[in-house]
């Protein structure tokens, strides 16, 4: 019988079957975090842009977001549990993407801040989750996962602080992107060693 790791209920060959199938895809969260750091540096260079630029922006990046998510959903050798966790945050983020695009944010700037806190918030679960089962690399999903929550929780507490969001939204993209293209190497590499 098959040692099980108690931490993820999965047996060490299963560990070892999804981290080689994450690491076959680093460079979508490499692409992933590129696009992050990018969106953040446009937001910080015009915080004065109207609110319709920055939600179309946030759109943008909520559609490519989720469709990353389905992708990564559909690789190999995912428990179906994070398989899942995937597909939904990833059509989560596209329904909330294309929302975003039907709706003014001058009109609806609550609504327009509750779509984007309930997506960090789940973006901020699956960072948790996946976090949790890989070897190495660890701290980074976490630190990115606990990032993500809180910057939900601002959201939905004053989702009418947008004046405030577009800052703490440009930072926070700068530095979750920064994140995302450290990790894409560290699961690049753990992968490497999982398959040596």
């Amino acid at each position: 019988m098959a040692t099980v790791d108690p931490m993820t209920g999965l047996s060490y060959d299963e560990e070892r079957q999804m981290a080689a199938a994450i690491g076959r895809n680093w460079w979508v969260l490499l692409v992933l975090g590129i696009v992050t750091m990018v969106l953040g540096a446009l937001i910080i260079a015009r915080p004065a842009g109207s609110t319709y630029v920055i939600a179309i922006l946030l759109a943008i990046y909520l559609l490519i977001s989720g469709i990353v998510g389905i992708v990564r959903a559909f690789g190999r050798g995912i428990p179906g549990g994070v398989r899942a966790l995937y597909a939904i945050g990833g059509v989560l983020g596209i329904f909330l993407g294309l929302l975003m695009l039907r709706f003014s944010p001058e009109e609806k700037v609550e609504l327009f801040g509750i779509f984007v806190a309930v997506w960090f918030l789940f973006s901020g679960v699956i960072q948790l989750v996946t976090a949790s089962q890989l070897s190495e690399g660890k701290g980074w999903g976490i630190f990115s996962g606990i990032v993500y929550i809180l910057a939900g929780g601002v959201l939905l507490i004053n989702p009418w602080a947008v004046g405030i969001f577009v800052w703490v939204a440009g930072i926070m993209l700068l530095v979750i992107g920064l994140f995302e293209i450290i990790s894409s190497f560290q699961v690049k590499s753990a992968a490497k060693k999982v398959a040596a």
